[in-house]
């Protein structure tokens, strides 16, 4: 009963992974900037466009700063659960302490961003990137948050 008890709750896990990813996607989309700040770990690092923000005020601060006239859409693909970590240890360690809860994920997905800008091209959407991403989520209080989201470009390749 014990295997099926820890598969039930990798399943959560990646459920609960998932969310955030995507409530952070469509917050952003929608220039919720408050929401996708909002899911950041208070101390969590996202390098986004070659600068590291630290922490929901950063990254406000920078979601903030873009451009209002452009629209975004960034599609999530292919999220796979791919580390879990319990008080430190990964999950699959047979030499860990089996008490301790999960208090670490690691996720990772493709990303292909859109934009759009009324005054170019007449506002088509345009493809950005395609994005190779990997989000670190710690276990809190208020749910799973991003401690580390990071990516590299998947096509072109950089």
């Amino acid at each position: 009963m014990e295997h099926a008890s820890e598969a039930m709750q990798t399943i959560q896990i990646k459920a609960a992974c998932e969310a955030v990813v995507l409530t952070f996607f469509h917050a952003l989309d929608t220039r919720r900037h408050d929401a996708a700040a909002a899911l950041m770990a208070p101390e969590g690092v996202w390098m986004r466009q070659g600068k590291r923000l630290c922490g929901p005020q950063e990254v406000l601060a920078a979601l903030d700063a873009r451009a209002p006239e452009r629209s975004t859409c960034h599609v999530i693909t292919n999220l796979r659960l791919e580390a879990v970590e319990q008080g430190g240890n990964k999950a699959d360690d047979p030499s860990s302490a089996p008490a301790s809860p999960p208090t670490r994920a690691t996720v990772g997905y493709f990303l292909t961003a859109y934009d759009s800008v009324p005054q170019e091209q007449g506002g088509a959407p345009r493809l950005v990137s395609i994005r190779e991403c990997r989000d670190v989520l710690v276990a809190t209080p208020d749910g799973w948050r991003l401690a580390d989201k990071s990516s590299r470009r998947h096509l072109p390749p950089e």
